[in-house]
């Protein structure tokens, strides 16, 4: 059997196993299977550890058109550094300056996993590029991976949570970035359990006095692959708003010192309609995408209209969650909704569709597209509510930075 037939043998296998698995009388996205079964994820391991020794690492490449332009070892660093951390550890979240941030972690699905963001063929696809990906991936430095964590490390050097390199969820180099591909929102409540426990068992962490740095970022295969089977599409922006206040409201509870962002996902729109897309996305478009792309669905203009204003509606709830008065005034916690990615662009660098900015299959990021995003959600942290940036810029175009007149982390209740 050829290569190509082998891994989409593979693919098919594990769908079929979670769609046999589910339960009946739910929506689909409240649905479990037996694949969270105890007794089950041992033999998932396996079978996605034989993937990961398959494809094999992809994230060292130096050379490709998916990497962003190198730093020269000439410029420094944009930021003075010295106003990024407080001579003590504050007792506020809303006095939080960037080096106060000792922990750093994420939750959600293949974005967040950097899925594909070094890939160069079908079967890269595969490998989940962790130490790439643009919230929690720590991998070299800022001046070739301008993630979120890189970022951090200029200021704090101490900094643990970050990827290490390619990995999935239950290898140690992932650490914790506790994102699962395919995962919805359903499952962020379970994560942040999973999370918690993760953090607190560290032995690098001093639990109740280290602060720490959440990203949440969740919702695009519910509005990619799951809202054209529920029963009513409608009910999903309500569906996960209550997710999401769950798995907030176990943070909160459950991990002293811990500030949240809480960060949409893209438009789908975006990456599945544009235009000259090359052959090979548009029919992986199809899989990874199916209630927008492909006759599976039926699907017609009128439907994607419909998914579009499902998808504007979890936008809503997300940015209403983040200011729920339960999450608000308090010194240990703290949410804050980053907009950076509700209205981006693909038009970017002189191109009407800059490719460079998209993983293999034009649907995930590749590294540099993560760069990009990582940069696009640092900036958000730093801008107050009201006037945060709502798109991603080429690296370093209006690069914020702690100043000595605002050097904290905005928070709703210090801006």
């Amino acid at each position: 059997m050829c290569l190509g037939k082998r891994v989409v043998l593979h693919f098919v296998v594990v769908l079929l196993v979670i769609q046999f698995g589910r339960s009946s009388g739910q929506d689909i996205t409240d649905q479990t299977s037996s694949l969270d079964m105890g007794s089950m994820r041992s033999m998932f391991h396996a079978l996605r550890q034989w993937t990961f020794d398959f494809v094999g690492k992809t994230g060292l490449r130096t050379r490709g058109f998916f990497l962003q332009e190198k730093i020269p070892n000439e410029l420094p660093f944009p930021c003075d550094v010295t106003l990024g951390r407080s001579e003590r550890v504050p007792k506020s979240v809303h006095k939080l300056r960037p080096g106060d941030i000792n922990v750093i972690a994420a939750m959600g699905d293949s974005l967040t996993a950097a899925t594909g963001a070094a890939a160069t063929s079908v079967r890269d696809l595969y490998m989940e590029n962790r130490g790439l990906s643009w919230s929690i991936g720590g991998q070299w430095n800022w001046r070739n991976v301008t993630t979120l964590p890189n970022i951090l490390k200029e200021f704090n050097p101490k900094l643990v949570g970050y990827s290490l390199g390619d990995s999935y969820p239950f290898h140690k180099e992932s650490q914790f970035n506790m994102a699962e591909i395919g995962a919805v929102s359903y499952d962020m409540p379970f994560m942040a359990q999973s999370l918690v426990k993760r953090i607190r068992a560290d032995p690098r962490v001093d639990f109740k006095r280290d602060w720490k740095l959440v990203t949440i970022a969740v919702g695009g295969n519910d509005i990619c692959s799951f809202v054209c089977t529920m029963e009513n599409p409608e009910d999903l922006p309500a569906k996960h708003r209550l997710r999401m206040t769950r798995a907030l409201r176990y943070l909160r509870d459950n991990m002293p010192r811990t500030f949240v962002n809480l960060v949409s996902v893209p438009s789908v729109e975006t990456v599945v309609s544009m235009k000259s897309k090359p052959s090979i996305c548009n029919t992986l478009h199809h899989g990874e995408c199916s209630c927008w792309v492909g006759k599976l669905y039926n699907q017609t203009d009128e439907s994607r209209l419909r998914w579009h204003r499902i998808q504007d509606g979890m936008v809503q709830a997300e940015r209403e969650v983040a200011q729920l008065d339960e999450f608000r005034r308090l010194d240990e916690f703290a949410v804050m909704y980053q907009p950076w990615s509700t209205e981006i662009s693909l038009k970017m660098n002189g191109r009407e569709v800059d490719h460079t900015l998209l993983a293999y299959d034009c649907f995930h990021m590749s590294q540099k597209g993560n760069a990009y995003a990582g940069t696009a959600l640092w900036n958000n942290m730093l801008e107050p509510p009201g006037r945060k940036s709502t798109n991603w810029k080429p690296l370093f175009e209006n690069f914020k930075c702690p100043t000595a007149k605002v050097p904290y982390i905005f928070t709703y209740d210090n801006s």
